[in-house]
């Protein structure tokens, strides 16, 4: 007998956890411009600088940039931003993890609290939520080919799994120069800048991966005595090398813009119309073949003893890979809104079921809106959630499954029209289905050469069949084979054994002349 090994790389999930810190810093007005008045709102956004993973934990080195606008107590309208950097570091306790698995953290403000100390100091604090999730890539040695006996009875199981090519990581510079319309003022503060990228067609080549994407640009500036907002969509391309990809390999993708820098420029007239922006978009790709493989679960021979070596593998079955837009609307009439100026947002899962052959998604999209009110014309912002629910059909894939959702805001669309806000959103939702089994293969079998004796045995032994009994461990048990119990008992389901059926269990010796 002589057996062909392989090796099998197999995705694993170690474990998910969420953290919160809170980061505080304070802030300072510089001495070129005036005293504070009003501050009018406080936003910040979350860097991770780098993630490390050490025995049971994951040590997070992180950075918010906090931006406080404010109304100054000059005699005519000014409003100046103010900015802050904060470093921080956080640890996330996961047991079981070491620095050879691949680790995966999403930041998120949940809120930014200000406190006006005096005319020239602001005391910031933040909440950020960190979530992290850390797989595994396992390799398992498993029999691929065995040049079978006669007597040799082999018990196999398909699996499908991801069999992971790379995961690759790279930086997209996105640069773009505008000009405000011409029915809009100068520019003499920026005051806000938000961009959100998002993915519009992906290509998988031979030696690279090609990313199509947008980024959706909203800007808030001061000019002409008011706020004024602009909102721009920049497409760019980006060119990620890789190696070792076939044709229908697949691709989960991850954009997150990781810096903006912009520059105020004077037009041909000499006005400070022009923006010159340039961002920082980090891309990160996981490659993937699904795959499907037979593996063998257990071996006997019905005429010697075998030596079975056996190793329990934990792999994440690909059941299922869903990307799902929804569209998402809210009317907001509760408010005295005279003029907006920017809506953001981030969504957020709160909860994956599998329900009647289908997959529930719950997510909230948290939205900051920027306005001017109608009361006193006063420029301030507010808070709103949007819950969203869609259902996804499943396909009858089993109790059993794992469901993950990552979802993205593509983009916001709003109009204020009679006193009523009407925002509409399309969030794109990445789902993944999977199945989480413990399962016991063989990797190796070893001859004995110790024969059984099948001699002593009755010629006819008639069982009982007792609950969860199956057909190919009632064969083991007496030395037989499937086919002959089947052939001898006329079973047309020998997957659905009946408890207390009785099956006939006729003897066979092989005699040599």
């Amino acid at each position: 007998m002589e057996i062909v090994k392989d090796i099998l790389k197999v995705e694993e999930r170690i474990g998910y956890r969420e953290v919160e810190t809170l980061v505080e810093t304070e802030t300072y007005v510089d001495q070129t411009k005036p005293d504070i008045d009003q501050v009018l709102w406080a936003d910040g956004k979350v860097e991770i600088l780098s993630t490390k993973i050490i025995q049971d934990k994951i040590l997070i080195n992180g950075l918010v940039k906090f931006k406080v606008v404010y109304k100054s107590k000059e005699d005519e309208l000014n409003i100046y931003p103010l900015e802050a950097n904060s470093d921080f570091k956080e640890e996330i306790v996961i047991e079981g993890i070491d620095e050879s698995m691949a680790v995966d953290v999403n930041p998120s403000v949940e809120y930014i609290e200000f406190d006006l100390v005096d005319e020239r100091k602001v005391l910031l604090n933040g909440l950020i939520n960190l979530s992290a999730r850390v797989e595994k890539s396992n390799s398992v040695e498993l029999i691929n080919e065995i040049t079978e006996k006669s007597n040799l009875q082999l018990l196999k199981e398909k699996i499908q799994y991801n069999d992971i090519v790379s995961r690759e990581e790279s930086y997209a510079l996105i640069k773009e120069a505008f000009e405000v319309g011409e029915s809009q003022p100068p520019i003499l503060e920026v005051l806000k800048v938000d961009m959100n990228p998002y993915e519009k067609e992906l290509n998988i080549s031979s030696d690279r991966i090609i990313v199509s994407g947008v980024l959706e640009c909203s800007v808030i500036y001061f000019g002409g005595n008011k706020l004024n907002s602009i909102k721009r969509e920049i497409p760019f391309t980006h060119f990620m090398d890789t190696e070792n990809v076939e044709y229908d390999t697949k691709c989960q993708l991850k954009m997150e813009a990781v810096s903006g820098e912009y520059e105020v420029r004077e037009n041909l007239e000499g006005q400070s119309k022009i923006l010159d922006l340039e961002a920082k978009v980090r891309i990160s790709a996981k490659l993937y073949n699904q795959k499907e493989k037979e593996v063998i679960i257990d071996a006997y021979s019905t005429q010697e003893k075998l030596k079975l070596q056996m190793d329990e593998m934990k792999i994440m079955e690909n059941v299922k890979e869903i990307i799902n837009k929804e569209q998402i609307s809210k009317e907001i009439s509760h408010r005295e809104f005279k003029e907006i100026y920017a809506i953001e947002g981030s969504p957020k899962i709160i909860d994956n079921q599998y329900v009647d052959d289908k997959i529930l998604v719950e997510g909230i999209l948290p939205i900051t809106i920027y306005y001017m009110d109608k009361i006193g014309d006063s420029i301030t912002t507010c808070k709103e959630e949007i819950p969203y629910k869609f259902y996804v059909n499943g396909e009858a894939m089993g109790k059993d499954v794992v469901i993950n959702t990552e979802s993205n805001l593509e983009n916001i669309r709003y109009t204020l029209k009679d006193d009523v806000l009407i925002i509409d959103v399309t969030v794109r939702n990445q789902i993944s289905v999977n199945r989480e089994r413990k399962i016991k293969v063989v990797n190796n079998i070893e001859e004995t050469g110790e024969l059984i004796d099948n001699k002593k045995r009755p010629s006819i032994i008639v069982y009982i069949v007792q609950k969860h009994d199956q057909l190919w461990d009632i064969a083991k048990r007496y030395n037989t084979t499937m086919e002959e119990i089947i052939e001898s008992n006329n079973i047309i389901n020998p997957s659905n054994l009946m408890p207390g059926e009785k099956i006939v269990i006729e003897k066979k010796i092989d005699i040599d002349f």
